[in-house]
Parts: C-alpha cells; sequence; structure tokens
C-alpha cells in the first residue's frame, strides 16, 4: 500500500491549522526508500533508521503489522511516524491497579469484577513507536512544526490509519517525557487519556570515572560493602561474562531464548515479544554496536544481558536468567554493574538502563526520567465510560529510589 491520504476535517479550526498537510502512507517499509526515511531520523538514533526498522519487520511481521508515515507541506517533508500494530490483552493491566484488599468483601468484589472485564478485552492496537525500546515514541518532525500542531498531525495519521483498518480498536502514543506542553494539550482536549508507566532509569557516567574503581570510590561506604559483596558472590559461584559473537548467539540461541522467555513470563506488562533469532540478526547487522553478555557457570548459560552503543550513548536491552540460579549470587544487579563497567571503558556518557526493576538500578546510581503516554479507545462510548475511569487507576507500582553516591 502506497496511498496519499487528503486532509478532510469537519472542525474548521483544525483544517485552518493543518490543511497544508499531506500523509503518505506505507506499510511495508520494503517500499520506502533508504534515503527517503533517514533524511528525517536524527542520525544518533540508529535503532529509528531504515535498516534497523527493516530488521524489526523481517523477523516479527507474522506477529504484528507495521506503518511508516511521511508528512509533507508544501511538498517538502516536515514529519515521519512509525506505528506497530499488535494485539493488546488487557489483563497485563491487573497488577497496575490499587491493590485490593482481601479481607473486604467489597472490595474482593471489585477486583473479581476488574479481572473479568480485563480478561474480555483482547485487541487490536496502534502503538506509535517501537515497543521493543524504551523511550521511543516514533514520531520526528522539522522545528518549524510546533508542539500542537504535531499532536493534530499525530491524530490526523491514527483517524486515517484506523478507517483504512477498522479491525484496530485502540491507539497508544507512549513513551513521552516531561515537561508538557501544547502537544499533550491537544491529547487531552480530544478524547485521549493519560496514562502513568514506569520511570525510564539512567545513569551519567562521569568524566572523571576512567575506570569501574574510579566508579566504586564514588560510592558511599555502605553501598561500596554491597557492591563489591555482589562482585564477589558471583566470582566465588566461578561465573564468568563473555562477550558473544554472532557464531556464538547461533549456537546458544535456543537457550539464550529460553532465558529470555523466563524474564518476560514474569513480566507485569508487555506490548510484544522478541523472536528467537532476534539477538542472531541484530548482532549480525551491527556487530560493532549491539553486545550481548553471556553468564555462565560450570560451563552452563545461566543468563545474558544485551545492549546498544551508539556514540556516547548506550541503551541496556533485554535481558535473561535463570532466576532459580541468578537470584542468590545477585546475577542481575552484577549485570548492572558490568554495563556500567563497559561504559566506562568506552567513554559513554550517558547509560539507560529502561524501565523495569527500577529500585536496583537506582542502588547503582540510575535516577528517573518520568514517563507517561496517551491511549484512545475508537468506540466513544466504552472510551469515555471504561478508558477513561480504568486510566485514571492505573498506577506503576511504587519504589523507594536509593542514592549510592557520597554526600
Amino acid at each position: 500500500m502506497n496511498t496519499t491520504l487528503p486532509y478532510l476535517c469537519s472542525a474548521q479550526a483544525e483544517n485552518e491549522t493543518i490543511k497544508h498537510f499531506t500523509f503518505t502512507v506505507f506499510d511495508s517499509i520494503e517500499n520506502l526508500g533508504e534515503l527517503q526515511w533517514n533524511k528525517h531520523i536524527p542520525e544518533a538514533n540508529v535503532l529509528m533508521q531504515h535498516e534497523s526498522l527493516k530488521l524489526v519487520q523481517t523477523i516479527h511481521q507474522n506477529k504484528m503489522q507495521f506503518r511508516y508515515v511521511l508528512v509533507k507541506k508544501d511538498e517538502v517533508t516536515v514529519g515521519a511516524l512509525y506505528f506497530q500494530v499488535v494485539m493488546f490483552h488487557a489483563n497485563q493491566l491487573i497488577n497496575y491497579f490499587p491493590q485490593f484488599s482481601e479481607g473486604n468483601l467489597v472490595m474482593k468484589t471489585a477486583k473479581t469484577i476488574t479481572e473479568k472485564l480485563l480478561n474480555l478485552i483482547n485487541i487490536k492496537l496502534l502503538v506509535s513507536g517501537n515497543v521493543f525500546m524504551t523511550g521511543e515514541n516514533g514520531f520526528y518532525f522539522s522545528n518549524e512544526v510546533d508542539p500542537a500542531t504535531r499532536a493534530k498531525i499525530i491524530r490526523k495519521t491514527v483517524r486515517d490509519l484506523r478507517n483504512t483498518d477498522t479491525s484496530i480498536k485502540a491507539t497508544l502514543v507512549s513513551d513521552l517525557y516531561e515537561p508538557k506542553t501544547e502537544f499533550d494539550t491537544d491529547f487531552k482536549t480530544n478524547a485521549y487519556h493519560e496514562i502513568t508507566v514506569e520511570s525510564d532509569m539512567s545513569i551519567r557516567l562521569k568524566p572523571e570515572w576512567k575506570t569501574f574503581d574510579d566508579y566504586m570510590n564514588s560510592l558511599s561506604s555502605k553501598y561500596r560493602v554491597r557492591t563489591k559483596k555482589v562482585l564477589t558472590l558471583c566470582n566465588e559461584a566461578g561465573v564468568v561474562m563473555k562477550d558473544l559473537g554472532a557464531e556464538e548467539i547461533a549456537l546458544h540461541e535456543n537457550t539464550l531464548y529460553e532465558l529470555y522467555e523466563k524474564v518476560m513470563d514474569n513480566a507485569d506488562f508487555k506490548l510484544a515479544e522478541l523472536s528467537k533469532d532476534f539477538f542472531r540478526l541484530q548482532k549480525q547487522q551491527q556487530p560493532n554496536n549491539y553486545r550481548v553478555h553471556a553468564y555462565f557457570k560450570n560451563e552452563e548459560l545461566i543468563g545474558f544481558i544485551s545492549a546498544f552503543r551508539y556514540g556516547k550513548r548506550m541503551e541496556v536491552h533485554y535481558t535473561g536468567m535463570h532466576h532459580e540460579v541468578s537470584k542468590p549470587i545477585h546475577l542481575y544487579q552484577h549485570m548492572m554493574y558490568d554495563m556500567i563497567k563497559v561504559g566506562i571503558e568506552d567513554r559513554v556518557e550517558q547509560l539507560h538502563f529502561g524501565r523495569t526493576a527500577p529500585e536496583i538500578k537506582s542502588t547503582i546510581g540510575a535516577v528517573p526520567s518520568p514517563m507517561y503516554g496517551y491511549v484512545k479507545h475508537f468506540n466513544p462510548v466504552f472510551n469515555y465510560l471504561f478508558v477513561r475511569n480504568y486510566t485514571a487507576n492505573l498506577k506503576p507500582k511504587e519504589y523507594v529510589f536509593r542514592s549510592p553516591f557520597k554526600g
């Protein structure tokens, strides 16, 4: 499909705002030229460039659909938007509601009703951005497009995509960072409901940290003792870390995916899962920028952590592990320290850990960046009566964030 969508709008004010914009939609990146797409994506954002999105589409096209949109004004492209279409199972949201009191009959009844309602909701969801990456909202505009106009363009695009595929029942614009602007006002006044998601955890690696010992010396005595203990536990258990190449990833592919699934099975929320060959193909595509660190005990693969490195930024991606083996030796936290060590060695400035396990990540120095999004169901009655009320009660788990550094 390669369709230019003319602008039609009943609201006069909105028509005046974006009447000069046209929208070209592609449902396969194969129909979109590499230069045609990449020139509108920031150079530093390699994972949103044509080659990376082509890989995501190639290995996940049997599980999800994709939409690529170029926005023009007066024949000049001023925006690029990326969407994924996934199946959403609402029963995942039960962990985000306030805890129901087991001893209160009314609350127990409310929990039962809520669970039954959520179990009934399995819908096709249009997501702005890449569900496999934290902080990727999937839209880029030239500086001349102001925040409010960007929101109108995104909403217009969503309406058009929905009109061409009525099996899509709802949309999600997620992974937005504060501060809020006129962009947010536009969504809120057009029946989109705000949702709060877990914060993105990241650590800025200080220039004076030339070695991991420098990082250790910056910790308070309590956390320095804890760090040494974590590192010692893995060493005493005989755990060895190895940076895997593409051929080694292929050799361990089944085990890597089994470990990944063990972690995903415990995840509170997930919109999609990686295909088994993702790790191997990603390493083949970006051998210098993608890493898979595997952890072996008695030559048995017990865990791994993966990461992308671009310029001065490193993005920790997915992990996998045997919880019964890894928990006693604090393997996950050891992995976090190894990422800091690698980041320091590679002279990285910013290390992103994503959203999971925020409390543990705060103990190594990561700090939260609040994130939020907007959701809308295309049935207006359901959107008002159900989505509006339930999103108001959706809250991520509360954590106590630590600061491990001196004074």
